[in-house]
């Protein structure tokens, strides 16, 4: 949102569903469902989109051979193919899982990397096909006087780790990174600043990686008003089947039009 920007917006802002990992039901019957029903201005999808799981540095489960590239890219493909008609403005800011896609082909294969003969991720992922603008890992898009950016610490209790990332970024933020649901309140000369930890919309089995994780499902509906101001419903998913927004019990259930649209 430009800052002389005078109308009132409402954006959807979601992360970490690390895809082939998301958590299927609550993604398709509660989230997307939801969103194409508000019809937002805008969508951010900020980072740990895809998990990248087949080219990762770490052990992997070989129940989980078929969840390769191939399928990330069809799940991303089904989930921005959904979410495009409903939204003006759309961004895709990378996460480390998605910069994984970068270190593996610098790595792998500098050469053509500088000489441009490798797809970056967001043409392998064909992001613009969608309408999705990009940015990489570390990128950020203002929401009025939001930062919305993946984020890059983390603390081990929800809330702290958006005040960590509030005492260096300086300004209000909404982060992802940490699965955790959280949020943080400081007033000083400047102002009221808030920081967020937005959850996540994987599943919540540790992935093979947490033993007894502190993760939360969540998801925000940002407002933007004239000057920059903003509030943040920070949409905490109950027990995986409902949440509240504006005073109104929304549930899980199977709807019409909510299945994963096929793509080629």
């Amino acid at each position: 949102m430009r800052g002389d920007d005078r109308r009132e917006q409402r954006w959807v802002v979601m992360n970490d569903l690390q895809i082939p990992f998301e958590d299927k039901p609550v993604l398709w019957e509660l989230v997307v469902p939801f969103v194409r029903e508000l019809k937002p201005y805008g969508i951010v999808l900020n980072g740990d989109i895809v998990d990248n799981h087949e080219i990762s540095d770490f052990s992997k489960d070989p129940k989980h051979r078929r969840m390769d590239l191939k399928a990330e890219r069809k799940g991303l493909g089904r989930l921005l193919t959904a979410l495009a008609p409903v939204a003006k403005e759309r961004w895709f800011l990378e996460g480390n899982h998605e910069d994984r896609y970068r270190r593996y082909v610098w790595s792998r294969v500098p050469e053509l990397a500088a000489a441009g003969g490798m797809p970056t991720f967001a043409e392998a992922f064909r992001l613009a096909d969608h309408g999705f603008k990009h940015k990489p890992y570390g990128g950020h898009v203002m929401l009025g006087k939001l930062m919305v950016t993946h984020g890059f610490i983390v603390a081990q209790d929800s809330g702290v780790s958006a005040k960590r990332h509030f005492q260096r970024l300086g300004t209000s933020v909404l982060i992802g990174h940490t699965h955790r649901a959280g949020v943080f309140h400081r007033r000083n000369q400047t102002g009221d600043h808030a920081a967020y930890e937005n959850g996540c919309l994987c599943q919540l089995n540790g992935l093979g990686y947490a033993q007894f994780p502190d993760w939360q499902q969540a998801f925000s509906v940002v407002d933007v008003f004239p000057g920059g101001f903003f509030n943040v419903n920070l949409l905490r998913i109950m027990a995986r089947r409902t949440f509240i927004y504006g005073g109104t019990v929304v549930r899980r259930k199977q709807r019409l039009g909510t299945r994963p649209p096929s793509v080629p």
